[in-house]
């Protein structure tokens, strides 16, 4: 039997392909444990969800977090402002008066590139040297 997240999400997925199902179901579990994880629960910010975002990748999938996420779509805060929208357009989740699609429109990267830490040492060196 079709949950309702799977009936509301489907036509999402044919009218916004970049995005997985995956990514769908997570921003959405997200969003959850980011209004949990407020110091006083209420409604979440766009930067709260973010910081958000990146800490519940790192609990479920921790140093693959930025792969995993780049797989589903999710690559810039722009995305995720996407699927968040998306996911009001279906009434999935739920928007205040305050709420702008425009907060996430940053350009950054929602999980920034891990540096390199190479294993050469430099003569001199008492620590590996982190590439940038």
């Amino acid at each position: 039997m079709e949950s309702e997240f799977d009936r509301k999400v489907a036509p999402l997925l044919n009218r916004e392909p970049r995005y997985s199902k995956d990514a769908y179901a997570f921003v959405a579990e997200a969003v959850s444990f980011s209004v949990a994880n407020l110091p006083v629960r209420g409604h979440v910010s766009a930067s709260e969800l973010l910081d958000g975002i990146r800490a519940f990748a790192h609990s479920k999938f921790g140093a693959v977090s930025r792969e995993v996420l780049i797989s589903w779509g999710l690559e810039k805060e722009d995305d995720v402002g996407n699927v968040v929208y998306l996911l009001i357009s279906v009434d999935l989740l739920s928007e205040s008066e305050d709420d702008s699609q425009e907060e996430f429109n940053t350009g950054c990267d929602l999980y920034p590139k891990a540096p390199v830490i190479r294993s050469v040492r430099r003569k001199g060196d008492d620590l590996p040297h982190i590439d940038e």
